[in-house]
């Protein structure tokens, strides 16, 4: 594809789709799972105040999901696309460059005698570059 047209048809949106729900089910694992004790731990918090379920926070961040894999898919249409490498080139540099320095900015800014912001930015911003590097993988998979 050339970066001078971008393609959004059926495919690409399945592609968005796609690599979006693999990034909100790798959340779903890095905070139940791989990472949740230590992510509680430093949100100074205990469990019991986040409140009865995560209903409205899931369908939120699969939203979030879905719309950062849609700028990815428009970055990767720009830059040439090509190959599942370049889409995970793609994620990363999303990642780093621009959700892990909000989630730095977040953690900084959020701090209080309760939060421990490092451990914090460390769970927060490794899943953001992780999440947007498989969504990178998954969408130049089948766009």
């Amino acid at each position: 594809m050339s970066g001078d047209t971008l393609d959004f048809g059926f495919r690409t949106w399945l592609a968005i789709g796609a690599g979006g729900l693999a990034s909100f089910m790798l959340g779903a694992l890095w905070y139940m799972l791989l990472f949740s004790k230590p992510w509680v731990a430093a949100t100074g918090r205990n469990p019991e105040e986040f409140g009865e379920g995560p209903g409205p926070i899931m369908l939120l961040t699969l939203a979030g999901a879905i719309i950062s894999t849609a700028v990815l898919a428009v970055v990767y249409q720009w830059s040439g696309g090509g190959s599942v490498l370049h889409g995970m080139g793609i994620g990363a540099l999303l990642g780093v460059g621009v959700a892990a320095v909000e989630t730095l900015k977040k953690a900084v800014y959020n701090y209080d005698e309760r939060t421990r912001p490092w451990p914090l930015f460390a769970v927060d911003a490794g899943y953001a570059v992780a999440g947007l590097v498989l969504a990178g993988a998954v969408y130049a998979l089948i766009a």
